[in-house]
């Protein structure tokens, strides 16, 4: 491969990174612009849109509401996805296929025609719109994510341990909590994480089921700073126990 050939990867990809990447800048931008217009070039800048929004008390309201609505679809829907994927993981397949294919239809159905129909089957239950009708839409919607990445941990898993501590004595408790969870950990870091950031931008479930403010550009920047910074940790995290993983020595086997 010619140098010039070896260059168009890498600049593809920079162009994807600043294609996506571009649009959040701006935005970010716009919140320092001294102005109530959105224009460019920026002649003067300003945190006072910032400080606005830390100290505004329907603002802060709103992001706690949105933070607790949050935490309750991820608490949703990792207590129901979490034994669905084991569910899904003691099948095969037609069965396992048929499943699977139930469970992602969530994550391919139109958001639109998704809150549309959350929306009548909240009313005909008599679910009340707001909060917990929000949180529990949103949960529909991660719910699938979460399964996925459980299972393609679970899937990974080498059986044979789980087989040596059940003849150590160990019983499904003590397998569960010992063994199966803690392998289990960066696809429930992950599928966590991706719960929160699925239900913060999930705007037309929340139109839908209770209603929302968009905000402003300082909140989404705000939201924005936050949620990357949760992903950088997470990834760390992942990395750090790859490494302690790849740095642990098994036992060899004494000779007989």
């Amino acid at each position: 491969m010619t140098g010039p050939q070896r260059l168009v990867l890498p600049g593809v990809f920079w162009l994807f990174v600043a294609y996506l990447f571009t649009p959040l800048l701006v935005m970010a931008a716009m919140g320092f612009r001294d102005s109530n217009f959105v224009a460019f070039p920026i002649q003067s800048w300003t945190t006072d849109w910032y400080r606005e929004v830390l100290f505004d008390r329907a603002i802060q309201d709103s992001l706690w509401l949105s933070l607790r609505v949050a935490a309750l679809a991820t608490a949703v829907s990792l207590v129901v996805g979490l034994p669905t994927a084991f569910l899904v993981a003691r099948t095969g397949g037609a069965v396992r296929a048929a499943m699977i294919a139930v469970i992602l239809l969530p994550a391919f159905i139109p958001v639109i025609v998704s809150a549309i129909s959350l929306r009548i089957f909240a009313s005909r239950i008599g679910l009340e719109t707001g909060p917990l009708a929000i949180a529990l839409g949103h949960a529909v919607a991660s719910m699938p994510f979460v399964v996925v990445m459980v299972l393609t941990r679970i899937d990974s898993m080498n059986r044979h341990i789980l087989d040596a501590a059940r003849n150590l004595g160990a019983d499904d408790l003590i397998v569960l909590t010992r063994i199966v969870l803690p392998y289990l950990s960066p696809a429930l870091l992950g599928a966590l994480m991706f719960s929160m950031l699925l239900s913060f931008e999930d705007f037309v479930r929340s139109f839908f089921l209770g209603g929302f403010d968009p905000g402003l550009a300082a909140v989404s920047t705000i939201v924005l700073l936050a949620t990357t910074g949760l992903g950088l940790l997470a990834e760390r995290f992942v990395r750090v126990n790859r490494r302690a993983g790849g740095n642990a020595k098994t036992p060899d086997a004494p000779n007989d």
